[in-house]
């Protein structure tokens, strides 16, 4: 754990640790790893606090890059079955967004694609994505805190995936959920 030590004691660490989910998030990787990543080499305060705000900069930033690429591209209402997806998400705002953060086989760099096509303001897209990753992001941290605890043989890990196990089959069961609220 040498290498883990010697990283996590430099002082610029965090931010490293930050703009890499902001780079990860633009490049389509998944911010799983980053996650896990952090409660590694962070602890679970620290690397929750730096993992949700490095995903929500990130989510940011690839929302700030594709409204600036997509502005007046590309009109997604044109089509008739995402035109009235896009009107409920637009209507229902952070909420929308928050469902779709939850929905763990969608990746999040695809979804800040996607909502950055639409008119879903700064603010909402913010605080439905935080409160969206907020959940998976802490068992993630938690899941890299339990990788520590396997490596130094210490128990606790069994509760982290199983927890990581119960938050994907939540939000498969959001996703089930708003896919027949869309429809209806």
């Amino acid at each position: 754990m040498a290498i883990r030590d010697i990283i996590a004691g430099n002082p610029l660490a965090p931010l490293v640790f930050i703009l890499l989910q902001i780079a990860a998030s633009l490049i389509f990787i998944p911010r799983t790893f980053l996650g896990i990543a952090a409660g590694l080499m962070f602890g679970f305060v620290w690397g929750s606090l730096l993992a949700i705000l490095g995903a929500v900069a990130g989510a940011a930033a690839g929302f700030a890059l594709w409204r600036w690429i997509g502005r007046g591209q590309v009109d997604l209402e044109a089509t008739p079955w995402i035109g009235p997806l896009i009107e409920r998400a637009e209507r229902d705002g952070w909420r929308a967004v928050a469902i779709v953060r939850l929905i763990p086989a969608l990746p999040h760099s695809v979804a800040n694609t996607a909502l950055a096509l639409t008119r879903i303001g700064w603010v909402d897209y913010l605080a439905g994505s935080f409160i969206g990753m907020l959940p998976m992001t802490l068992v993630q941290v938690d899941v890299g805190v339990t990788g520590e605890q396997i490596l130094y043989g210490r128990g606790g890990w069994i509760i982290s995936l199983s927890l990581l196990a119960v938050l994907f089959g939540v939000s498969y069961f959001i996703r089930r959920a708003a896919g027949r609220n869309a429809r209806g």
